[in-house]
């Protein structure tokens, strides 16, 4: 059996589903989301799991009505996680040296599985210089990303939104329309459900319709959602600048007939709102009011710089 270690697919959406003129976080990480997955499914040659979506800075927008192309490419092996760099490009927009303009790049990791059991996965070898060094920046981004998880879980979440202003809850079923294999919903949908809330979020802070997010992702998934599942995403205003607004997210899924839902993901997104020029407008000022605001503003800010880091390291050999 081939072992397919690359893939590049090309999207572009329509203008009727994004009126503002530019293509939304959530639907931009689903067509990564999708590439990534059929690139670990070839080279382990069985069913993945989404464990980690790594974070996206998204330096440029993506216009409607125009090609954006996903590259994703096996890096790192290791037991049954396949580990997938990508990137997305917009091919009739060059950049200043000519080339294709990156909108955002990032890592994500899958683990094979079959029937709940892991599976492990043939190994990756590298066989060039440039591979060598990304094969060894995985290995380093691995434990990098460990720390951040940690830091993630052990933020002190408030645990109702009632008279936050600061905080959104967003619940419906998971439909069967984001089933994947198994009957669980696929991990595009769960980050597409994470911006969107994350969106509400800071469009009830600042009273403006088109805020946007610069950076996302460095989503940790906990467990899978099944279809049918309610759903349950918690967005909080932790921290603002003078133009960007950081909101840390958690979504919770169960069945209907439960009354304590388990957490299945967790993220943090930075948001900014865009004035009628395409620049990032003023925001208003959070305050948090009591010490375990004050701590959790703290530690989000230490957990966003933190998947900066790690973005920046990342590198990709010229095409």
């Amino acid at each position: 059996m081939k072992h397919i270690g690359a893939l590049s697919l090309d999207f572009r959406a329509d203008s009727f589903d994004h009126p503002s003129g530019i293509v939304d976080a959530g639907t931009a990480i689903s067509w990564i989301d999708k590439v990534c997955y059929a690139v670990a499914a070839s080279w382990s040659g069985s069913f993945v799991r989404a464990r980690y979506m790594g974070n996206m800075q998204f330096r440029h927008a993506v216009p409607v009505d125009t090609q954006a192309t996903v590259q994703a490419r096996v890096v790192h092996t290791d037991g049954s996680d396949v580990h997938v760099q990508t990137r997305l490009m917009l091919p009739e927009i060059p950049d200043a040296a000519g080339d294709p303009t990156v909108c955002t790049s990032s890592i994500a990791v899958y683990s094979a599985e079959e029937g709940g059991a892991r599976l492990t996965v043939p190994q990756w070898v590298p066989a060039t210089p440039n591979q060598v060094e990304r094969d060894e920046q995985a290995r380093r981004s691995t434990v990098a990303r460990r720390e951040v998880e940690r830091g993630m879980a052990e933020l002190p979440f408030p645990a109702s939104a009632a008279d936050l202003e600061e905080m959104t809850t967003l619940s419906f079923l998971a439909p069967t329309s984001e089933a994947t294999v198994g009957g669980t919903v696929n991990a595009g949908a769960v980050m597409r459900w994470v911006d969107e809330a994350a969106g509400v979020c800071a469009a009830r802070w600042t009273g403006h319709e088109n805020v946007v997010a610069v950076f996302a992702g460095g989503v940790r998934f906990v467990r899978n959602v099944r279809v049918g599942d309610l759903v349950r995403v918690d967005a909080l205003l932790v921290h603002t600048t003078d133009r960007s607004m950081h909101v840390a997210l958690r979504v919770y899924a169960g069945r209907r007939t439960s009354r304590r839902p388990r957490l299945v993901a967790h993220s943090i997104s930075v948001m900014v709102d865009v004035s009628d020029e395409g620049r990032a407008g003023v925001v208003r000022r959070y305050v948090p009011v009591s010490e375990a605001a004050r701590r959790l503003e703290e530690s989000a800010v230490e957990l966003v710089r933190l998947r900066s880091e790690m973005g920046a390291a990342w590198t990709y050999a010229r095409p």
